[in-house]
């Protein structure tokens, strides 16, 4: 059985410091004030299977704090144990005693963990939590990192670990889109649950939110990321962090589902993204969202512009969908599947060698001068993206518009969908470029009798 361990605690106690370090990774978002944490955050316990939960704070006030209290709700049913980070610097307060109540009414496993003891009133006011009734409670440093070493082995001491997880069949997708195009409400109707907190206040996801389950015998493992405006509407230097952290999900999914709003169309920045994702490599899915609000009239119109606007990218393919009611989503998963199948097929060298034939006997180059390029032979470049390398003389002339030719043709024979394709160019060698040609003296004789020939 894996075990779940979920770090609980009021806002701004170090909860997703901790986490970071324990993860060893840069996942969570950390700044010195509250709230920053919204939803629920996986991650791996470094050199372990142990499965660690980052909460957003419990506090006071506001309906979103209310959406953040229901989240951390579901954190602890789903926990097989918890961190309960207590804040030295401030001392016990009340609501301290309350979380602990809460989570001893679970009776699971509770390892009271109290952070921020490098300064003289921390130390200090680390006395207090005694009134907690624990038996032991565990001191750290998260921000001048002492202590975590020894809480990692301490959770690898309290928590079994699964050492039969098989993770060779799994498929990483990013879900990205400008915010408020229903991003989250996707994430958590795929996952069957409320993972990610859902509001109509735009910017509601402030970080990388993930979760995973199983389609046609292969995990999915679903990246939900923060909505991403223009870099000019950018304000908060915490936005910013965001949207890098939307980028790093795009380079390590294996498939993007790009969602745009179907009551807006497709805008500048819907391009930006698809562009982004297309010149990382990454396998394409467009998700026109809303469709419960548009009729048929409204869905041509809006057909008609992504073919003619992605045109540049016209391998792609798009789907209408409905994140809210949860129309169309086998579709999706399914064109999801098959981008995934395209990016990382094997290509076989004796096939790409028979469509390169086919295309050059279809359409030789133009001739680039007195020379016309030679394609001579081809061979896979890797997967996802896949790419094809191709060898030949005078390789350099061909045209752009040939090797868009070149790539067209590969992928309507290789059935390719949603998935880019790299073709790679590579000059052949002459073997006998910087060698020098030395002639034997018998060689000499014959050039100096035609020279003399030739000269009468």
């Amino acid at each position: 059985m894996l075990s779940i361990v979920t770090l609980i605690g009021r806002p701004n106690v170090g909860k997703s410091t901790i986490f970071n370090l324990l993860t060893n990774t840069k996942d969570q978002v950390v700044a010195d004030y509250p709230g920053l944490t919204r939803d629920r955050k996986y991650g791996k316990l470094s050199n372990s299977s142990i499965t660690l939960v980052d909460t957003g704070g419990i506090g006071t006030g506001g309906n979103l704090s209310k959406e953040v209290l229901a989240q951390t709700e579901l954190a602890i049913d789903e926990a097989d144990g918890f961190l309960l980070i207590l804040d030295a610097k401030e001392g016990m307060l009340p609501l301290d005693q309350e979380i602990a109540t809460k989570l001893r009414k679970t009776n699971k496993k509770l390892i009271p963990i109290i952070n921020k003891i490098d300064v003289l009133s921390g130390a200090l006011n680390s006395s207090d939590f005694t009134k907690l009734g624990f038996e032991d409670l565990f001191h750290i440093s998260a921000a001048h990192n002492r202590g975590i070493r020894d809480l990692h082995e301490l959770l690898i001491g309290s928590f079994p670990e699964d050492q039969q997880i098989d993770l060779s069949n799994e498929m990483s997708i990013a879900i990205v889109g400008r915010p408020n195009v229903g991003k989250s409400t996707l994430l958590n109707k795929l996952l069957g649950k409320a993972r990610a907190l859902v509001s109509s206040e735009a910017g509601t996801t402030r970080d990388t939110v993930d979760g995973s389950f199983v389609y046609q015998g292969k995990r999915i493992n679903l990246i939900d990321t923060a909505g991403m405006r223009r870099k000019s509407s950018i304000q908060e230097a915490t936005e910013k962090s965001f949207v890098g952290k939307s980028v790093a999900a795009i380079r390590k999914s294996q498939v993007v589902i790009v969602m745009i709003d179907g009551t807006e169309a497709l805008v500048d920045q819907d391009l930006h993204l698809i562009s982004l994702a297309a010149a990382l490599g990454k396998a394409i899915v467009v998700a026109v969202n809303k469709v419960d609000v548009l009729d048929a009239e409204a869905q041509r119109l809006i057909t008609d512009q992504i073919d003619r606007k992605l045109r540049f990218a016209n391998y792609i393919d798009f789907t209408f969908i409905s994140s809210k009611e949860g129309r169309h989503i086998g579709k999706l998963l399914r064109l999801v599947n098959r981008a995934y199948i395209s990016a990382t097929q094997e290509l076989d060298t004796s096939s790409l060698n028979n469509i390169l034939n086919k295309a050059v006997d279809r359409q030789p180059p133009t001739m680039k001068g007195r020379f016309r390029p030679k394609l001579k032979y081809a061979h896979p470049g890797g997967k996802n993206p896949p790419s094809i390398v191709i060898h030949g003389n005078n390789i350099s002339g061909l045209l752009p518009s040939y090797i868009k030719y070149l790539e067209n043709f590969f992928r309507s024979h290789l059935e390719l969908s949603g998935s880019p394709l790299f073709i790679k160019l590579r000059e052949t060698e002459n073997p006998f470029k910087d060698k020098k040609n030395i002639l034997t003296d018998r060689q000499k004789k014959k050039r100096k009798r035609v020279i003399k020939k030739r000269s009468k």
